[in-house]
């Protein structure tokens, strides 16, 4: 009996044993779920409170709004004031060509034709071109390009005109006086800043470069004039309106611009007679000719009318005429503005001082 009672005993308790291990597999099968459950909610949690990695590097998901780039910019300029797009991708220049060639822009219309000192390159990138000397904007053709942004060279319309334009994209003007200013704005406006101090930088150093080659090749004491000729009368220009030639190339106004300065009304230059050739004693004399929106050929024509005036006592009394100083040169540059313009000048200058020492 003892021993029937002691099976029984020991089955009971394997009985109870195998239930125990049964529910202790349960209970761990059910935390092993809850804790890979738990998991994967907290993985919800976190990419639901954090951006994606997409997400993080747009600054419209980590920068606050107000150190986001504006899409736009208020510019003043001659007209007025006007809200331009910064980073146009379609740009119309009517009468900045230099500038905006200078630059890199984005160019779809362009004032150009077959003549105009920037032609051919206007033609390399494929630009829409007004293909006429005519100043006035053409509205349709610059319409057709659909612009985004238009750069008007202030003295080519008037405040309609320049309200018509902006009727097409928003508009802004300069004068072609002061391209280093016009220049630097338009850069901030394209986000070609860099490039724009690069053009600005080797300006410089182009002049200070000719100033040195100048001075190397003829000293310093050197004097020199800008005057235009023609077979009625003389213009005689003054520092005011060329600096580059009178001021920074090391060369100096000659004497005689003081006389001149007497009898002027407007500070860029006075109409003189040819009578007053004689009075003109600089070392070096650049005479102009044609046109800044004359062809080549009508250049080539004025020099060849201007012949008769070479034949003149008066034109043979000057010393430069003497030491075959005197250099004719062209409207179509040196009377345009902009790096361009301005560094084909500089050699020029310093091709015809220091080839004629």
């Amino acid at each position: 009996m003892i021993q029937g009672k002691r099976h029984h005993q020991a089955t009971t308790i394997r009985g109870t044993i195998g239930l125990l291990l049964v529910l202790l597999l349960a209970i761990i099968a059910s935390a092993c779920g809850n804790n890979a459950n738990s998991g994967d909610n907290a993985g919800a949690s976190a990419s639901a409170a954090s951006p994606s990695a997409s997400e993080a590097a747009s600054p419209s998901a980590s920068a606050p709004a107000a150190s986001e780039e504006p899409a736009t910019l208020t510019i003043k300029h001659g007209f007025g004031e006007t809200e331009v797009p910064l980073h146009p991708k379609r740009v119309a220049v009517i009468g900045l060509e230099d500038v905006m060639l200078s630059l890199g822009t984005p160019l779809v219309y362009a004032y150009g034709f077959d003549g105009y000192y920037l032609y051919d390159r206007l033609k390399e990138q494929n630009v829409t071109l007004s293909n006429s000397p005519d100043t006035a904007p053409n509205l349709e053709g610059i319409l057709a390009t659909q612009p985004d942004l238009i750069v008007l060279q202030q003295y080519f319309t008037d405040q309609a005109g320049y309200e018509e334009l902006s009727k097409i994209a928003p508009t802004i003007a300069y004068k072609p006086d002061d391209w280093k200013t016009s220049i630097a704005e338009i850069g901030k406006i394209l986000g070609l800043e860099d490039k724009a101090q690069e053009v600005i930088q080797a300006n410089a150093d182009k002049i200070a470069a000719a100033k040195e080659q100048i001075a190397s090749a003829v000293g310093t004491d050197k004097t020199v004039l800008y005057i235009r000729p023609s077979d009625k009368d003389l213009q005689v220009f003054f520092p005011s309106f060329m600096p580059l030639l009178y001021e920074q190339l090391g060369l100096n106004p000659d004497t005689s611009i003081a006389d001149f300065e007497k009898e002027a009304d407007a500070d860029w230059g006075v109409n003189t007679s040819l009578e007053k050739l004689p009075a003109i004693t600089a070392d070096y004399v650049f005479a102009i000719y044609g046109g800044s929106i004359s062809s080549k050929e009508d250049y080539d024509k004025e020099v060849a009318a201007q012949s008769e005036v070479e034949k003149l006592q008066v034109w043979q009394a000057m010393p430069a005429v003497q030491q075959n100083h005197v250099f004719k040169v062209s409207a179509r540059t040196w009377m345009s503005s902009g790096p361009i313009s301005q560094s084909s000048i500089i050699d020029d200058v310093v091709s015809a001082v220091v080839g004629k020492q």
